[in-house]
């Protein structure tokens, strides 16, 4: 079934932001609430945070959960889908790769969480990407909207706070307006936000989206509670000692999609990844020894527990 756009299906999807905002000129008034929001930071008790080329799905019956949310998006998106009547949310942070899978993905696991609970629908929300020069955050929202109309149930696309509506202008220079947002789970609500602290393993999990799949991969095992990461392998790179050591402007510049756009830390978490690659070419054997996952338990006070 198409997405449905205020009850009517979508039709055929559009081809550039341009005819998605001319055929729905809603979505940008609509986006104006999280656009003027103040951008709140948030502590890590009971948040799960959610990475690029990452997923997480749980309900508001889970013990220890009780928000997520991701961020750094700058050409990336960040897509919500939620069921109204049992409130099982999923949140991924699409970069280019894997979209028609990690949509499909997001579908079955919100369908599997509001099994045998209240009735609802599926409802959709899109942030993230800005008027960047190449393109690239209006491809990845094209693309987007055309895998959720594609998926085989009906989906309400609530929010649209995507490239072009989610643009602001610094001088010459465009920048996104969002570049994070959390979920309360309880309620629903969605802030446009900024964290504190990001969860266990940062490194790894950004050493894979560097070097690694291109798959977009579920993290949380909502049965036991559970953050799960890997097991996964990443190839090394040329001459990794002296990337380990550029200087931050060259890692800016050569090492993302949107150089002037990044946050402060960017250089810091690439570099982390960088070292992670260096000193664990082979994760397989160092970092999930005998294949197994990487295991942790969120602790009452925000804290992340290795559990195996």
């Amino acid at each position: 079934m198409p997405l449905m756009v205020e009850g009517k299906h979508m039709g055929v999807p559009p081809a550039s932001m341009g005819e998605f905002m001319e055929r729905f000129p809603h979505y940008k008034e609509n986006s104006q609430k999280y656009l003027e929001q103040k951008c709140r930071s948030i502590v890590p008790i009971g948040l799960l945070y959610v990475g690029q080329r990452e997923m997480a799905a749980t309900t508001p019956d889970d013990e220890m959960i009780q928000m997520m949310g991701t961020e750094d998006a700058t050409t990336c998106h960040m897509a919500i889908l939620r069921h109204t009547g049992s409130g099982a949310v999923c949140l991924c942070h699409f970069d280019s790769c894997g979209t028609e899978t990690g949509c499909k993905k997001m579908l079955g696991l919100v369908k599997e969480l509001s099994k045998d609970k209240l009735p609802g629908r599926m409802e959709l929300h899109l942030f993230g990407g800005f008027r960047d020069d190449n393109g690239t955050s209006e491809s990845l929202s094209i693309k987007l909207l055309t895998a959720f109309n594609n998926l085989p149930e009906e989906i309400h696309l609530q929010t649209a706070c995507i490239t072009d509506i989610n643009n602001t202008k610094k001088g010459s220079t465009n920048f996104p307006v969002i570049y994070g947002i959390v979920i309360h789970l309880n309620s629903g609500e969605i802030q446009k936000a900024t964290f504190l602290d990001r969860g266990p393993d940062q490194p790894i999990r950004s050493a894979r989206h560097f070097t690694g799949s291109e798959a977009i991969i579920n993290i949380y095992d909502h049965k036991k509670g559970v953050l799960s990461i890997g097991p996964f392998n990443y190839s090394t790179m040329d001459e990794i000692d002296l990337l380990c050591r550029l200087p931050d402007q060259f890692i800016r510049e050569h090492l993302s999609t949107s150089p002037e756009q990044e946050p402060a830390h960017f250089e810091d978490a690439v570099r982390a990844a960088l070292v992670q690659i260096r000193d664990h070419p082979k994760p397989l054997q160092t970092v999930f020894k005998e294949g197994k996952p990487r295991q942790y338990k969120l602790e009452a006070n925000g804290a992340w527990t290795r559990c195996n």
